[in-house]
């Protein structure tokens, strides 16, 4: 149940804050924080990181959702096993992450991104994330982690 509760609070939680940016912000602002190494700005993503098929809408909304249902059956079969700590915290964040983004697509035609980072490589700073698609880096790392565990 704790873990059902994880993937809904992260949509929720995510949900709100693509609410609050798309009603206070404009595409064009960008509001810099801690010294410029964070800066908020609101950016309409069609495609995957980076823009990748942002030409083909359509197309990745069928992919996120093949790859959510995906992910949601293994998070279901999972959660019927014993231990598997990390496995099961990983694929909560990645089924709320995946259905914040999913929504989106589904609803709106694109996904709502609003952190970019003022720091690293020029193509790393032009990139910009929500909360969803650091859940989704966790919950990758937290499941790798849980395999490597199971292999030792």
């Amino acid at each position: 149940m704790l873990f059902l509760f994880l993937t809904g609070i992260i949509f929720i939680v995510e949900y709100y804050i693509k609410k609050h940016m798309d009603r206070v912000r404009t595409l064009d602002e960008q509001r810099p924080l801690v010294h410029g190494t964070i800066i908020l700005k609101k950016y309409y993503n069609t495609g995957a990181a980076g823009n990748f098929l942002s030409a083909h809408p359509d197309w990745m909304k069928r992919m996120h959702a093949v790859m959510f249902g995906a992910v949601s059956c293994i998070f279901i079969l999972t959660l019927q096993k014993k231990r598997q700590f990390l496995a099961k915290t990983g694929l909560s964040f990645l089924t709320g992450a995946g259905m914040s983004n999913l929504h989106d697509r589904l609803v709106k035609g694109h996904v709502v991104d609003y952190v970019s980072f003022g720091c690293g490589p020029q193509w790393f700073r032009r990139l910009v994330f929500n909360m969803a698609d650091f859940f989704v880096f966790a919950g990758i790392i937290l499941c790798a982690a849980q395999i490597m565990i199971e292999e030792d």
